[in-house]
């Protein structure tokens, strides 16, 4: 076989690896995936290396997305005629990644790793292959510990780059770049450089060029063999969480409704866990501060609305807490999270400390005044929904929101279109109708909020009228 170097230190490392991570088996057709660059061609020579000892059989896979023009070709053509040399089937696949990812409206890596594996996929299952190799190594896995660490992953994304995941297994993942290149030195491994990887412009690259070269020089020179070790030790602690999560997640959740009595008997970092579950089964991103406010909501009272993101919120219902798209409702939600203005397309709403008024009322209804005392932020401002309840100011007695609006006799675009603004999961004021009589000034009042709102139609009247007066 033209092409093979004689064997290495770093094949017989390589290759306990792999049995310790049970990674190959003798026999097994492999899918390598070669994109030119050094740690890829590397270990395409090493697991040839293997080849003959393990009876492997090795298909080469290439993809090129066609982001360096002649560059790209050109890591093409180094990687099929290696293949040819080593006597290996060769596949490849041409595609234009910047396109598809403005197509899709995502980044230009988060579309071509996309490509990369689902041509891997279909490839392997076309040619009934066995598994998938990738070169991703020591360094790599540091490189995405440190990123998911900086953005906030949680356990699992501390455990890094697992050695398999479902059908791709990283050969090279207990060695260094350092121990790559040397190899590649010693043994006159062909490959080619990309040129991108030298720009610090991706997160990446910024690690990998800047940061982490400071951190070995200043803190510890093993850097990655140690957090090598760290992805294990987290590994195995997020494998154990995962288990206890998903007992504590199936007596306690049902579709997206958290059952609140069962939820409160866990610890809280079970909790976290089983919301932070959750959010990845609804397909939204967790992060800490949406998973500690759904936490909260345990101990909140009925009907506190926390907003998640743009598309979700999360309500706590009687003894239970919901998560629900905003569009279910059919309005709008948005929380105002201390004194100042919300702005919306269709009104503003101005929370701001005030003297009280001489007669603790305000004769405008787009202005009131409250009881700071009585309110507490952040503030939930959301069209009406069936059940809502309030106590009208000068009344006793409950009344339904339905009922009020009844007697106002608005029209159903009318009532959709008025903000309710809501304090710990109780009415203070429907914005321009009436206040809450729990929220009112009394003799004892200390300190005062005036809430004031204005809609888009006094809006627009308001610009129509100073374009008046400037023209005069």
């Amino acid at each position: 076989m033209k092409g093979m170097k004689q064997q290495h230190q770093l094949t017989g490392k390589v290759q306990q690896f792999i049995k310790q991570k049970g990674l190959l088996q003798p026999g097994q057709k492999i899918i390598v995936a070669v994109s030119g660059g050094i740690d890829s061609m590397v270990m395409l020579n090493l697991l040839v290396q293997l080849q003959q000892l393990w009876k492997l059989e090795i298909v080469v896979a290439h993809v090129n997305f066609q982001l360096r023009g002649k560059e790209s070709d050109g890591d093409e053509q180094l990687v099929k005629k290696m293949a040819k040399e080593f006597g290996l089937p060769f596949y490849s696949e041409q595609t234009n990644a910047k396109l598809i990812a403005k197509k899709q409206k995502r980044s230009v890596q988060e579309a071509a790793r996309d490509i990369r594996y689902s041509f891997f996929d279909t490839l392997k299952k076309s040619l009934q292959a066995d598994t998938i190799a990738t070169a991703h190594n020591a360094n790599d896995n540091a490189e995405t510990m440190l990123i998911n660490l900086l953005r906030g992953s949680g356990l699992d994304g501390l455990a890094g780059i697992p050695p398999r995941r479902n059908d791709i297994v990283r050969p090279l993942l207990s060695i260094t770049r350092k121990e790559i290149e040397q190899y590649a030195k010693t043994q006159k491994v062909k490959f080619r450089n990309d040129s991108s990887n030298a720009k610090d412009d991706y997160t990446r690259n910024f690690l990998r060029n800047v940061i982490i070269p400071q951190l070995e020089q200043r803190i510890n020179p093993s850097l990655n063999e140690t957090l090598l070790n760290e992805a294990e030790v987290f590994r195995a602690a997020a494998n154990f969480t995962g288990r206890t999560t998903d007992t504590a997640f199936a007596d306690c959740v049902s579709a997206s409704t958290v059952d609140v009595q069962r939820f409160i008997k866990n610890d809280l970092f079970l909790q976290q866990s089983i919301i932070h579950r959750l959010l990845k089964e609804l397909d939204i991103e967790p992060g800490f501060t949406s998973i500690n406010s759904i936490v909260e909501l345990a101990t909140r009272q009925k009907g506190t609305i926390v907003e998640i993101n743009k598309q979700w919120i999360a309500e706590r219902i009687a003894e239970k807490i919901k998560l629900r798209e905003k569009k279910e409702q059919g309005g709008f939600l948005f929380s105002i999270e201390k004194e100042g203005k919300l702005t919306t397309e269709n009104f503003t709403i101005t929370v701001k400390k005030s003297e009280p008024p001489d007669n603790k009322r305000h004769r405008d209804a787009s202005i009131e005044y409250v009881d700071a005392a009585k309110v507490k932020f952040p503030l939930i401002v959301r069209s009406w929904k069936p059940g809502d309840v309030f106590i009208p100011l000068g009344m006793k007695g409950k009344k339904k929101l339905s009922d009020f609006f009844g007697e106002q006799k608005l029209a159903t675009e009318e009532k959709n279109s008025i903000p309710i603004i809501e304090s710990n999961g109780t009415i203070v004021w429907v914005a321009g109708k009436r206040l809450d009589e729990r929220s009112k000034l009394t003799e004892t009042t200390k300190t005062v909020y005036q809430l004031s709102i204005q809609t888009r139609q006094t809006r627009q009247t308001e610009q129509y009228n100073g374009k008046k007066n400037d023209n005069r």
